[in-house]
């Protein structure tokens, strides 16, 4: 079943200016479509340091400003369409834009690898491992690099 980049919603802070909403659509459907998910309903919030700090500290006790944030729908209990949900993805558009800035490299290449990252974790990769982070940086940059290809 193809993906419909209208099942994503996208929710924008000011400081995401610059980032078109089709274009994060994308992002997660070329993740979702190479991952070959038929859940396809996920929700992204484009933000800075100090919401997902405040994200961060509120649900996952970390009082820390992080990259991406993701959490998982549950949806095992939901029918019909909602069963479709898959979860919220939170980006920090400020640590995309000076992480890039460190790397040298256009910060929306960095702003899709945390949406990709994000969007691999609710399909149920982990990367506390090393073994498992490994696998899942390479799945990502596979992905990232399909997207800008």
């Amino acid at each position: 079943m193809a993906k419909k980049s209208d099942d994503i919603k996208v929710l924008r802070k000011q400081i995401a200016e610059g980032v078109p909403e089709a274009w994060v659509r994308r992002v997660i459907t070329t993740t979702l479509t190479a991952e070959k998910s038929k859940k396809r309903f996920v929700s992204v919030l484009l933000t800075n340091d100090k919401e997902i700090r405040a994200i961060n500290k509120k649900f996952l006790k970390h009082d820390v400003a992080t990259d991406v944030i993701s959490f998982e729908s549950g949806a095992g209990h939901l029918i019909g369409k909602e069963a479709d949900y898959l979860g919220d993805v939170v980006v920090s558009v400020d640590m995309a834009q000076s992480v890039a800035k460190e790397l040298d490299i256009p910060w929306r290449n960095e702003l899709a690898r945390y949406l990709v990252h994000g969007t691999l974790h609710l399909l149920g990769y982990d990367d506390r491992a090393t073994v498992d982070r490994d696998k899942m940086s390479a799945r990502q940059e596979k992905i990232v690099e399909k997207i800008f290809s």
